[in-house]
């Protein structure tokens, strides 16, 4: 039998066990791109599919080019251009692929190939079986039982398919699992993990906050660090201009209200080295400006007290001429 006719039948085999995910995606059918990086033997590997819903998915990750069985070097690099074809095994599945590269680029087709063992693991963790589009998922974004493994070895409670799914489609795999716990969160819960992942909490913030004095927030310090714009520059530069030891809270409070380094130093360059953090959150918040403290003690001939400025500002006083 011609090897598309075989692909063809199994292909149909599969999506007749499948008819839910038929009706909306032919989850045999997957687009693929390869983009050489520059990087000696990494790729970036997009896969794109259609959802049940009809929408459209996507998902691309730097991958060695080994892992990409029967895609060679020289064939991505091909100046003419040429058919390639590989295969790209997880343990949820396999796909195999084939199209066309040329110049570091290529892009075209793969089948998805349901691996049976996967499923029965999962069931037999009291994970679940799960159903054909959720393990396409599972392979799509990688989900192996290598993470698992990991996840009874951090302690997290046992999680469900579902849970598995949406943390590989938020991006809260392997590498971020074993990075937040090596940064001292294992949170015992997946929905955590993934809440994390989705605030833009990563190993690599927490340990640049740790740098700058920020150490062992609690997960909803560091969440809420993240979502106020708290950047480890922001709290480095405040500890230059004294302002060490602060708590998230704290952080967060000045960072709302519009505290900045920048702030501190005009105010300072002005003869107010020495403002407490209420102090500074008070000036910010009546709109008392350098501009406005520079006018003001001019026309006074002296530096006038913050609680001064802040009432001279509140009665709608310019601070002079």
């Amino acid at each position: 039998m011609p090897r598309y006719a075989a692909r063809a039948a199994l292909a149909a085999a599969f999506l007749a066990l499948v008819p839910a995910v038929a009706s909306a995606q032919d989850a045999a059918s997957v687009r693929w791109t390869v983009d050489d990086v520059g990087t000696r033997g990494t790729v970036q590997l997009g896969l794109g599919y259609t959802t049940p819903r009809g929408g459209q998915g996507t998902t691309s990750r730097s991958a060695p080019l080994r892992a990409l069985e029967g895609l060679g070097a020289a064939q991505l690099s091909s100046s003419r251009g040429t058919q390639v074809s590989f295969r790209i095994r997880r343990d949820a599945g396999v796909f195999d692929c084939e199209g066309w590269a040329r110049q570091g680029r290529g892009s075209g087709h793969c089948d998805f190939l349901p691996e049976s063992g996967y499923a029965t693991r999962l069931a037999r963790l009291g994970i679940g079986r799960p159903t054909p589009w959720q393990q396409f998922s599972l392979a799509v974004h990688d989900v192996s039982m290598a993470y698992v493994d990991e996840l009874e070895s951090q302690r997290y409670a046992r999680p469900t398919v579902a849970e598995l799914v949406r943390a590989g489609e938020h991006g809260a795999g392997l590498d971020y699992l074993r990075g937040m716990g090596a940064a001292g969160y294992r949170l015992g819960f997946i929905a955590e993990l993934v809440r994390m992942r989705d605030h833009g909490v990563d190993p690599a913030y927490v340990r640049e906050l740790a740098a700058a004095g920020i150490r062992d927030p609690s997960a909803r310090g560091l969440v809420r660090l993240r979502d106020h714009g708290v950047t480890p520059e922001f709290v480095r530069e405040m500890a230059a201009l004294g302002y060490r030891g602060l708590g998230p809270e704290e952080l967060v409070r000045l960072r709302d209200h519009g505290v900045t380094p920048d702030f501190v130093r005009e105010m300072r360059s002005l003869g107010y080295d020495r403002l407490s953090t209420s102090q500074l959150v008070t000036l910010r918040d009546h709109g008392v400006t350098p501009e406005f403290v520079r006018r003001a003690n001019a026309r006074a001939g002296t530096r006038r007290p913050v609680g001064e400025l802040v009432s001279l500002r509140a009665r709608g006083e310019r601070g002079g001429r």
